[in-house]
């Protein structure tokens, strides 16, 4: 374990505050009076595969624990993937990959969002957040940054020093790939995030294509360790992203997108954690 800046484990879960609107899929056994630990999700995945140990983690230790969807995650691609593009061969979850299911693009949202909303609850967090908003990184990054600045603004603004937990976004390529270019979507969430340094004092950031890496390559500020009981808990939500029941509209899209993380963080007993700079 690594601890770069003498990051305890107490100040990592921090003390975080209240209720917020949004579609409650958790006990809610948190104290009230606690502060919230908000954990920001840019897609449907990302809080399972880079996230999820730190959620039970805050849960158990009594906080109230808020996940918020931050985009619909429209992703065209899956589209070709479920109807006869699959290339996962035998370790398709539908048992034969040569699945044709066509789908429209509000399908692939609607399924994609199930996945995540089922992740949520076997993590056991308190409210799930849907801001339903399209991944506009791609086409208007600056405003796309705009949008996720002030939706950690108003979340702050009803819950003054609730902790915010994002992406590291910076460092989310893939290994190999070129570190100039990572993920649009995540890089603003971190674009967004650093920006509000001074107004918000308690940021955290998660490395999602850290478990892209080879386990001797992932770093960070602070290399979180699960316990057995949390990263039970992460396989649990993980394994929603590959559940396969078309007649309830589950395609294992989470997984039929991103084995190559989802595989490797279930794999992995630890969480890798930036601070921000």
């Amino acid at each position: 374990m690594t601890d770069l800046d003498g990051l305890s484990r107490r100040r990592l879960l921090g003390v975080s505050a209240a209720t917020l609107g949004g579609l409650a899929v958790g006990a809610g056994t948190a104290a009230a009076s606690a502060r919230p630990a908000i954990f920001y999700a840019p897609h449907q995945d990302d809080e399972s595969i880079a996230m999820a140990g730190s959620i039970r983690a805050h849960k158990e230790a009594g906080r109230p624990v808020y996940l918020v969807l931050l985009t619909r995650g429209e992703n065209g691609g899956l589209i070709d993937i479920i109807n006869g593009g699959c290339n996962l061969g035998s370790a398709c979850p539908s048992g034969d990959p040569g699945h044709r299911i066509q789908l429209s693009l509000d399908d692939v949202v609607a399924a994609r969002t199930a996945e995540f909303t089922a992740a949520a609850k076997r993590l056991g967090v308190d409210k799930v957040i849907n801001m339903r908003q399209p991944d506009g990184a791609w086409t208007d990054y600056p405003a796309f940054v705009d949008y996720v600045r002030r939706t950690i603004l108003d979340f702050e603004s009803r819950y003054p020093g609730a902790s915010h937990k994002l992406v590291s976004g910076w460092r989310d390529y893939i290994h190999g790939g070129d570190p100039t270019q990572p993920n649009k979507t995540h890089a603003a969430c971190r674009d967004a995030a650093e920006s509000l340094r001074g107004r918000i004092s308690d940021f955290r950031f998660y490395w999602v294509y850290g478990y892209t890496f080879p386990p001797q390559e992932r770093t960070a500020d602070y290399v979180q360790p699960l316990t057995p009981g949390q990263l039970a808990r992460k396989r649990q939500a993980l394994a929603e992203y590959s559940r396969w029941d078309p007649a309830r509209g589950r395609y294992a899209l989470g997984y039929h997108s991103v084995r190559l993380m989802i595989d490797p963080a279930a794999a992995d007993p630890n969480e890798y954690v930036d601070l921000p700079k």
